[in-house]
């Protein structure tokens, strides 16, 4: 039963329920005039009505105004500060204060209400010669700082690369060659090089005719060939390079046979190095050897002294051509000395002494030149000038006695 008359009450406070009972009560206050009690009934139940109406009217204006005074005390703590420093707004706490989509929008922009707005825009170089843009508002005034504008990277050929950059005022780049043009730029150098290579082998040779067309070489009694020139009739040794001689005849041909023998005999020392420790080397040994063969019997000693007496006989055939002032004793040195190296009875020390002084011998005249003796031998003169004279440009020309010539001032 209560909840039924709670039920009715709620209805009755609603705007529909209200609807009906003013109807109701209505209908009675204009009911006719004899029926009195239903009259008054009628006139309360409106008054009634209105009453309740207008209290309610003041109890939901009362809860718009501290609904108004809620939003307006909450609204300022709904902004922060994001992670970039920017201003914030909790839209979603502005919602639930009851804030509309539209209201919601205003309250987010509102801090740029004091901002400046840009009205248009400039291209201005910066410092490093890069595009940027300045903003202006309506009323001329610069709105923040320049900022960076995007420039398209432009591709630049420099020759030796390809590559993109980003243009920039006063910008320069390195230019080379590209790999063709160093291709070419090399074989064109390389011909250069070779033609002046042609040209330097053409001038000595012509150098080389033209000396050759005005000398003539000679051999002298000494063996060695001498350059004449036939304009001036002034000789000179040939020399190669290094500074030796040009022989030729029989000087010549000792040298060359000398060389050969120089080379045999080397081999003929050392192998006889090698015999000579397991060799007779004693006159007892020399007699013991002469007692065994004797009685038809030998020793490796005696053999190995055989071979040194053979080895030695070898070394007196490859005695080189010896000339000069001292040659004749050297021949007989050399001659000594091999016949003690086939000697049984001497010594193994004095046998290789032997051997050294052979190879020393044979050293000085390996070449085909004539050995000097230290201890008569004297210093070579000086050249002394034989002819002066002026060349075709006024020079002043001196030609020495070992046909050098010199130039003067």
């Amino acid at each position: 039963m209560v909840d039924g008359i709670n039920g009715l009450l709620d209805f009755a406070k609603t705007p529909a329920g209200q609807g009906l009972l003013a109807a109701a009560f209505g209908g009675l206050a204009s009911a006719r005039s004899d029926r009195g009690p239903l009259n008054t009934i009628g006139a309360a139940g409106l008054s009634g009505i209105a009453g309740y109406s207008a209290a309610s009217s003041n109890a939901l204006k009362q809860q718009k105004a501290d609904l108004v005074q809620r939003q307006a005390q909450t609204i300022p703590t709904l902004y922060g500060k994001g992670a970039d420093g920017t201003d914030t707004f909790d839209w979603k706490a502005a919602a639930a204060l009851g804030l509309g989509p539209e209201d919601i929008a205003k309250y987010a922009q509102l801090p740029n209400s004091t901002r400046s707005k840009v009205a248009r825009t400039v291209e201005v170089p910066g410092q490093n010669g890069s595009k940027q843009t300045m903003q202006y508002d309506e009323y001329g005034r610069p709105v923040g700082d320049a900022i960076d504008s995007y420039v398209a990277p432009q591709l630049v050929d420099t020759g030796g690369a390809k590559q993109f950059a980003i243009p920039t005022a006063g910008q320069s780049f390195a230019m080379s060659m590209s790999p063709g043009e160093q291709a070419a730029n090399a074989r064109g150098w390389a011909g250069i090089a070779n033609q002046r290579q042609q040209n330097g082998i053409m001038q000595d040779a012509n150098n080389i005719n033209r000396m050759a067309q005005r000398t003539q070489i000679v051999q002298g009694a000494d063996g060695q060939s001498y350059l004449v020139d036939k304009g001036t009739g002034q000789a000179k040794p040939a020399q190669i390079d290094g500074g030796g001689t040009v022989q030729s005849g029989p000087t010549a041909e000792a040298a060359v046979k000398n060389q050969k023998n120089m080379g045999k005999l080397g081999d003929l020392i050392t192998q006889a190095r090698e015999i000579l420790p397991n060799a007779t080397a004693s006159g007892l040994g020399a007699k013991r050897d002469e007692a065994n063969r004797f009685f038809g019997r030998t020793t490796p000693e005696a053999q190995n002294a055989a071979k040194l007496s053979a080895i030695g006989g070898n070394m007196l055939m490859m005695m080189p051509r010896m000339e000069g002032p001292q040659s004749d004793r050297d021949v007989e040195n050399y001659k000594l000395m091999t016949g003690k190296i086939g000697d049984p009875t001497i010594p193994a020390a004095e046998r290789a002494a032997a051997m050294d002084a052979i190879q020393e011998i044979a050293s000085r005249y390996a070449s085909g030149a004539q050995a000097t003796d230290p201890q008569n031998s004297q210093p070579a003169a000086q050249p002394t000038p034989v002819r002066t004279g002026r060349d075709a440009s006024g020079r002043k020309v001196i030609q020495y006695s070992d046909g050098r010539i010199e130039y003067g001032n």
